[in-house]
């Protein structure tokens, strides 16, 4: 199982330990974890990149959360614009997503974020392993399932062109009709 890592680069002098423990829990529950290089990149390394290696490094990420299974983010000190962001694109593809920050620290601008498929994950020193061990079981009960059927020809067409005119995946688009209509049906799910 594939794990897209990330947080914010900024802190990772003074929360470099943090990360480096998750990434450690990680690999022992057997999973792949990717996290773009940014975290152990030395500091100002992303400053001074040539526009068509910032590209290059968007592209990777995007790459990257897309073959992940679950995305997990350090959100102690969320930086809206790249962990935010992350998230957004996370969901958006739906992952499954854990944040992680430390006790006392909630991420307040992200705990606005309502969704199924994000937990929230508050840990300390001594109980993360244990927190995010939890975190990935819940996170893998929450990972997609993979669904097949049979469209028409229009239907197809159709789907193709949301996918290029919206710039929305179709599987995207199909599981987003299908949760507007289990919000409508009130029966489902009581």
């Amino acid at each position: 199982m594939r794990v897209y890592f990330s947080a914010a680069r900024a802190y990772r002098e003074d929360y470099g330990s943090y990360y480096e423990k998750i990434s450690q829990v990680l690999e022992k529950n057997g999973l792949i974890v990717t996290d773009n290089g940014r975290l152990k990149s030395p500091s100002g390394f992303f400053l001074n990149l040539k526009q068509e290696d910032k590209e290059k490094l968007y592209k990777t990420m995007i790459h990257n959360i897309d073959k992940a299974d679950i995305s997990i983010f350090e959100a102690t000190f969320p930086s809206t614009l790249h962990i935010g962001h992350e998230i957004t694109i996370a969901l958006e593809k739906g992952k499954p997503v854990i944040v992680l920050y430390l006790e006392g620290k909630e991420p307040i601008l992200f705990k606005g974020l309502k969704d199924s498929r994000v937990i929230w994950v508050e840990y300390n020193s001594t109980n993360l392993a244990k927190k995010l061990h939890e975190a990935l079981i819940e996170a893998k009960r929450n990972s997609d399932v993979r669904f097949n059927f049979f469209v028409s020809p229009k239907i197809l067409s159709y789907l193709d062109w949301i996918a290029k005119n919206r710039m929305v995946p179709r599987a995207v688009f199909l599981r987003t009709l299908i949760e507007r209509e289990m919000k409508k049906d009130h029966g489902f799910g009581e």
